[in-house]
């Protein structure tokens, strides 16, 4: 009995202890500095890990424009772990519960992560092709690469913009062009803008019309997102039947839950309760994810 009491107390103290300390890194990192003045200068900016689900979390960081670096967003997640395992081993003295309190607590970092991608790279694929536009005026102009990305910066709003800021500022201070290249397609993960930069690379090393070559290429994301937008019309009415047949049994749940509460506690009660719930659970994630992916329009 002492030893249990010992070891809610430990994990209720690094409970606390870890929320304050992720709670307090997130407020430093969202809200001291505005998210372009945290960048890292070029040369002092994190390389990409070795490892694949390290590679696979850093690159997410990166595209989603988080104003936190990975060790940062380690330590939420983490964190987010921890009280999500605590709160249902504290409070209720379910070890079922707690390990789904780990899982889900570990998933909301990732899921918020996950949504500001979604909504970043949409935003940077709407504006992508004005943005290549300009800068194919500006080098037809006589302008140079650091100038068309400052002009950009000024008509693009938005994540798009604030990336061509980024480089802009770092073609001030000196760094190659080539270098602040590679660096911004990490945060950029477009198609088009990866054949423009690697025709800024091969500009740099061999010649040639770069102003041509980004004019076509904006014509070729100004069509790819037509597409895109097509293809989301289309799929629109399967997409929407996936998510109603996800929802209407998580409402049946819900309403039978309220009309008779004894029904959803015998099944839960019962030893193969959980067990056959968590595999409806699972083969709901799997069925959505699949249709998901059968449905998921041009990246």
């Amino acid at each position: 009995m002492i030893l249990a009491d010992l070891a809610v107390m430990s994990i209720t103290f690094a409970t606390v202890a870890t929320a304050l300390g992720a709670i307090g890194l997130f407020v430093r990192d969202l809200f001291s500095q505005p998210a372009a003045a945290t960048r890292q200068r070029l040369g002092l900016a994190p390389e990409e890990p070795a490892g694949d689900f390290d590679r696979a979390f850093f690159n997410l960081v990166e595209e989603a424009g988080a104003p936190v670096d990975m060790g940062t967003a380690v330590a939420l997640v983490v964190g987010g772990a921890i009280i999500g395992g605590a709160i249902p081993l504290v409070l209720f003295e379910n070890l079922l519960g707690a390990a789904g309190g780990m899982v889900l607590g570990a998933s909301l970092p990732v899921a918020v992560l996950l949504v500001k991608r979604f909504f970043r790279l949409r935003k940077m694929r709407q504006h992508l092709p004005q943005a290549l536009q300009a800068v194919a005026d500006a080098v037809r102009s006589g302008q140079n690469l650091s100038e068309a990305c400052e002009l950009v910066s000024q008509e693009i709003k938005g994540p798009l913009g604030e990336e061509f800021a980024y480089a802009h500022s770092q073609l001030e201070l000196g760094h190659s062009p080539i270098g602040v290249m590679n660096r911004m397609v990490r945060r950029v993960p477009l198609p088009e803008f990866r054949v423009f930069a690697t025709a800024v690379v091969v500009h740099r090393r061999a010649g040639g019309n770069l102003s041509l070559l980004t004019e076509r290429m904006s014509k070729a994301a100004h069509d790819r997102t037509d597409t895109r937008n097509h293809m989301l019309a289309v799929t629109a009415g399967s997409r929407l039947s996936a998510i109603g047949m996800v929802l209407a049994g998580v409402i049946a749940l819900i309403v039978l839950g309220w009309m008779q509460p004894e029904y959803i506690q015998t099944f839960v009660e019962h030893p193969r309760g959980p067990w056959l719930l968590a595999t409806s659970v699972l083969l709901q994630v799997v069925g959505a994810i699949w249709v998901w992916r059968i449905l998921k329009p041009l990246s």
